[in-house]
């Protein structure tokens, strides 16, 4: 558990950004925020942001970035030693207030446009929401591919 945590820039982010130093000091202009947990997996980590927009997205290079307040509940609440599970589920589907959503993220590896359609399928057919579904704005947020929530409701 780190309060106030300084960044250590990557190497594989200040090859394409060359004007970052090798450290960020704790503030404001951290990317990691307030507080952070660190996972057993040196490289990776539970921490805050500098930048809530990007929240949910896949903006971060390998850490899981919450909202500044929600980090320091989560720190306040967890000890060293808690079992954390990080489960990569590239295609999401939800209901709220009646419409359906889907997000899909893009990824690098293979035919991944292919996969996600079986992914986004499988998961309405299961919620039973297929019939719900409005499949040209399925089609085009699966095109899309935009890690946003979309509404695909009918």
């Amino acid at each position: 558990k780190i309060v106030n945590p300084a960044w250590h820039v990557p190497e594989s982010i200040r090859k394409g950004k060359p004007e970052l130093p090798k450290v960020v000091p704790p503030g404001p202009d951290n990317p990691m925020g307030s507080h952070a947990l660190r996972l057993s997996a040196d490289s990776v980590l539970i921490h805050g942001t500098d930048r809530p927009w990007g929240i949910g997205t896949r903006s971060s290079h390998g850490c899981l970035r919450l909202y500044p307040e929600d980090i320091v509940l989560l720190f306040k609440l967890v000890n060293p030693g808690t079992r954390v599970s990080i489960v990569n589920q590239p295609v999401k589907v939800a209901v709220k207030d009646q419409q359906v959503f889907v997000e899909v993220h893009a990824y690098e590896n293979g035919n991944y446009r292919g996969e996600a359609i079986r992914q986004a399928i499988r998961l309405l057919m299961e919620k039973k929401l297929l019939e719900r579904v409005d499949i040209p704005r399925l089609t085009r947020a699966l095109y899309e591919r935009s890690g946003m929530p979309v509404d695909i409701t009918r």
